[in-house]
């Protein structure tokens, strides 16, 4: 039903109006396409389907580049484990650039060593479940 929820949402949010109430509904429908996108790559990835886990979390990263680092760390361990290293970093360095050019922020002290670990070989979510770098569940 997920699914088909998002594929019923595709597209810009009455495209046709214009407005400032417009603007904010656009908002707040783009806020409820992420968390389904989100929701979803978490349900993948409890069933251990990898790249459909990939897939919706990159969908959420395209819709909000700022979905928070956490999200951008799982994609980059199921980049890591669907894809390889290469894609996983290649991820992490798109993000990095995203962070300096329009936030002028970088990524947090976690994102960095977890995206040295990759690099390195590292796969996550081979025998463990995926936890963010530096949570405390």
């Amino acid at each position: 039903m997920l699914r088909r929820a998002l594929a019923s949402a595709d597209g810009e949010y009455l495209p046709h109006l214009s407005g400032e109430w417009v603007q904010a509904a656009r908002q707040a429908h783009r806020a409820a396409v992420v968390e389904a996108h989100l929701t979803l790559a978490r349900l993948h990835c409890d069933a251990h389907e990898c790249p459909l886990a990939a897939q919706e979390l990159v969908r959420a990263a395209a819709t909000d580049p700022l979905i928070g680092e956490d999200h951008h760390q799982r994609l980059m361990a199921c980049l890591a484990t669907t894809r390889g290293r290469y894609a996983a970093t290649e991820h992490y360095r798109r993000y990095r650039a995203f962070l300096a050019a329009e936030i002028g922020d970088t990524p947090m002290a976690d994102t960095v060593a977890f995206a040295e670990r990759l690099k390195g070989g590292e796969l996550p979510c081979v025998d463990t479940p995926f936890r963010p770098a530096g949570s405390r569940d």
